[in-house]
């Protein structure tokens, strides 16, 4: 008799009724063999799910759709605890989820076991979670991290430093004090445009200042400018930062803007 493969995931997904068509549930092959055979013989097929995931495909007017993954696992015949929430950036349609992608996120649920404290996430958790500060943290350990190895090789200004320019480099175009420049303007536009699209913080600002050694009042300078130049739009109310014009766009790069970021900050733009 052919031994049966109980390795990597088995997906289902609603064949009617409102969930149809929008979302979905991934538990491993072995667990899902075990509850067959006990749905057979009795009512405690829950217990034999252990892990489970789930996916729900949601779309939200003008912020676009979004996939929302939830894992939980089974305690006991009577409880299940929820561990994880995972939510992704999808575009104008869903993508399909593969079973390359079950077989990993259950092989990466199973690791839980070696870490998971008793106790299950609650929707009030959702509502203090500092979010827009963990996005900003996301983005400047990137620039920091680009930063770490670069200076290593003397290719990055620490504007903290006294003399504006890395160690052993001679005197550089770079200077250490911005100035209420077209060029000084549209770099740091350009920074705080990046920075706002990927934390969406009101903290950006000051975490640009802190990250460059600057006054808020430089880098508030600079974006009255690029915004009066019609470089950068307006931040959405109550939401920091803005986004590049064409026209922004455009000068950013016939000033040298993608070199002096890069030297400056250790962020690459394009190749």
């Amino acid at each position: 008799m052919a031994r049966t493969d109980v390795s990597g995931a088995a997906m289902w997904a609603p064949a009617k009724g409102p969930l149809k068509g929008k979302s979905g549930l991934v538990v491993s092959k072995k667990w899902a063999i075990e509850a067959e055979k006990q749905s057979e013989e009795s009512n405690e097929a829950l217990d034999y799910l252990g892990h489970v995931l789930t996916w729900h495909d949601v779309r939200i007017k003008e912020l676009g759709n979004y996939r929302i993954w939830v894992h939980s696992l089974s305690r006991s015949k009577t409880r299940r605890d929820f561990f994880s929430m995972e939510v992704q950036r999808h575009g104008t349609v869903f993508s399909p989820v593969e079973q390359t992608e079950a077989d990993a996120r259950i092989s990466l649920a199973e690791i839980v076991l070696n870490w998971a404290s008793e106790g299950s996430m609650k929707s009030s958790l959702l509502r203090q979670l500092p979010s827009g500060q963990v996005l900003e943290d996301h983005a400047r350990q990137i620039d920091q991290y680009l930063m770490s190895f670069m200076a290593t090789s003397g290719n990055v200004i620490d504007f903290k430093e006294a003399s504006g320019r890395a160690k052993g480099a001679k005197a550089s175009t770079y200077e250490k004090a911005f100035r209420s420049t077209g060029e000084d303007s549209i770099l740091l536009a350009k920074l705080y445009a990046l920075r706002s699209e990927s934390s969406g913080s009101s903290r950006v600002g000051k975490r640009i200042c802190e990250d460059l050694g600057i006054e808020s009042s430089v880098l508030y300078t600079a974006i009255r400018i690029a915004r009066a130049k019609g470089w950068l739009t307006e931040g959405r109310k109550g939401i920091a930062g803005g986004t590049m014009t064409a026209a922004g766009e455009k000068y950013f790069i016939e000033k040298d803007g993608p070199a002096r970021l890069e030297k400056i900050t250790g962020i690459r733009i394009g190749n």
